[in-house]
């Protein structure tokens, strides 16, 4: 949900900052106090098109940040664009009269396009045919499936696994097909296959040359080495280590029976001994193996540098040589058995063609009757909130295409007076009729809907008395499950606020200035009363205002209980 706006410089508002809560949140004022360049502001930095308007006048640029707590799938956005998160989610943009734009999220610079799709997750706006996700006819099949929990069918897995089969088919089709070099591809891959078995390349081969050339290059070296320690070690000579061992194990035995704390050192000396001849025993093996050859030097050399030039040709290590052989080895037979691989390949891909219209059916007569259920539905809440005209229809279209999730395509279409045709949602040009249907689909869709927040503007327009009320009520009942926002002019609708912002502006040496009040309970009531009377308030508006609140709150009462 938004938690925090942060303005600088944007149409009228010098700097502001605004803390929002869950539930139920009204904007009131008056006509051009400035409660459209909120909703701006808040379009604005979720990515929408920038106009130099915003500018406040005398300023090189304007500033918008908010900041919303996550949820899925907005974190799905993040992780795609790598953009670190814990539980919000702060997203800014800066814009100049160059028309230069700064947009970041979490401190990273983004493209506006990433802002605007991450908006369409956090934040829904309805009124002006902005930021809206209902109204996005290429979602309309989402909403639907999600309504029906088709995506949980066992229909639906066994489409989506023949799908993916199909898929596969089709790849490798057009691998078996080729193209018009297919004989050219074959020499090629023969080549390398020759040319790889040529080389006869084993896994620990080059490990193994490559101790051994290290042996041969160095042996003079090594066997002077070995030669020494064996002569400084050996028993044989006066001086060797082993020959003073013994000698000295033996004066301390001559001794051991009259001075006994001489056995300690008698057994580690022992110990040292026993070591040290193993040890010798190594070295002299060591010695006996070292050696010169030119003759095969020269040999592990050029085998060495085989193993050095098909790495540079086929993969870094061995492994991934020998890898790429299998690989090239598979698609080489693939090619040459291509004409009876084609054939069975072509029946597989009829049968998996076959199975995914029957099971496609299946899943267009599942949406035919999801469809009829959720126009049902819609069109309950359309009565609801004073629409008893219109008429809401999901409209499901079985089409010849196998698509990753059927052959339907899905259309919300809406009549809004009777005897009128049946249009796309995107076609309604009234914003109040709009908003009162978004909130209908939004109730629909209240357990499918993943979007956290709704602002709803101009839903009063043309109505008044009991369906303000209505609109009123059936916005609260939504702010059990989303943070819900509306600008309004009615009464009716504002007395059902959780909290209320009440949007004036003011002169100040010239210069008009935007600002925001968290109004009170004192503070509602003469918001609510000014809309009942103008201005000038009179003790009949506030005991009307108050009358109103009065009623309103025996209404939320019932919702008490249902609060996220």
């Amino acid at each position: 949900m938004l938690i925090q706006l942060n303005v600088k410089n944007f149409a009228l508002i010098d700097q502001l900052e605004l803390s929002f809560h869950e539930g139920f949140t009204i904007l009131t004022g008056e006509t051009g106090a400035g409660k459209s360049i909120l909703i701006d502001s808040i379009n604005f930095v979720l990515g929408e098109k920038f106009s130099k308007e915003f500018i406040r006048t005398g300023a090189d640029s304007t500033y918008v940040e908010a900041i919303f707590t996550l949820e899925e799938p907005a974190k799905a956005i993040l992780d795609a664009q790598g953009i670190p998160f814990d539980d919000t989610v702060i997203v800014s943009r800066e814009s100049f009269v160059n028309g230069r734009n700064n947009a970041r999220i979490n401190g990273k610079s983004v493209l506006v396009g990433v802002l605007k799709e991450l908006g369409k997750e956090l934040l829904d706006i309805h009124g002006q045919h902005n930021n809206q996700n209902l109204l996005d006819s290429t979602r309309h099949q989402e909403y639907l499936d999600s309504f029906i929990d088709l995506y949980d069918q066992k229909v639906f897995s066994l489409y989506a696994t023949q799908y993916e089969h199909l898929s596969s088919l089709k790849e490798k089709l057009q691998k078996l097909l080729g193209t018009r070099d297919r004989d050219k591809l074959i020499d090629y891959l023969k080549f390398q296959i020759e040319d790889i078995e040529k080389a006869k390349l084993r896994l620990d081969e080059e490990k193994e040359l490559t101790e051994k050339f290290s042996m041969l290059s160095h042996a003079e070296k090594i066997s002077t080495g070995l030669v020494q320690a064996h002569e400084l070690i050996s028993s044989e000579e006066e001086e060797g280590i082993l020959s003073s061992l013994s000698t000295s194990l033996h004066a301390l035995k001559s001794i051991e029976k009259y001075y006994e704390k001489v056995k300690g050192p008698i057994e580690n000396l022992e110990n040292a001994y026993y070591t040290l001849q193993e040890t010798f025993r190594e070295i002299t093996d060591y010695k006996d193996e070292v050696y010169y050859d030119q003759d095969e030097l020269n040999e592990i050399n050029e085998r060495l540098y085989t193993y050095s030039t098909y790495k540079k040709k086929y993969g870094q290590e061995v492994q991934d040589v020998l890898n790429y052989y299998d690989k090239i080895r598979k698609e080489y037979d693939d090619l040459i058995n291509a004409e009876e691989h084609i054939v069975k390949v072509r029946q597989d891909i009829e049968e998996a063609n076959s199975q995914l219209i029957t099971l496609g059916h299946e899943l267009h007569k599942m949406r035919e009757k999801g469809g009829k259920d959720l126009s049902r539905r819609i069109n309950q809440e359309l009565k609801f909130v004073g629409l008893e005209k219109a008429q809401f229809m999901a409209e499901i279209t079985e089409t010849e295409t196998i698509g990753s999730k059927g052959s339907d395509e899905v259309h919300f279409l809406i009549s809004t007076n009777t005897g009128e045709p049946m249009n796309p949602l995107e076609k309604i040009v009234s914003g109040g009729e709009l908003s009162r249907i978004m909130l209908s689909m939004k109730v629909a869709f209240i357990d499918k809907d993943k979007t956290p927040s709704v602002i709803f503007d101009e839903i009063d327009t043309g109505i008044s008395g009991r369906i303000a009320e209505a609109v009123g009520e059936k916005m609260y009942s939504l702010s059990h499950s989303f943070q819900v926002f509306c600008v309004t002019h009615l009464p009716q609708i504002a007395a059902f606020s959780d909290n209320h912002l009440v949007v004036s502006k003011h002169e100040e040496e010239k210069r008009t200035y935007t600002k925001v009040n968290d109004a009170d309970l004192s503070g509602k009531t003469d918001e609510l009363a000014k809309m009942i009377g103008g201005s000038a308030i009179s003790d009949p508006q506030v005991r009307s205002a108050e009358d109103i609140i009065s009623k309103t709150q025996k209404i939320k009462e019932k919702y008490s209980m249902t609060r996220k």
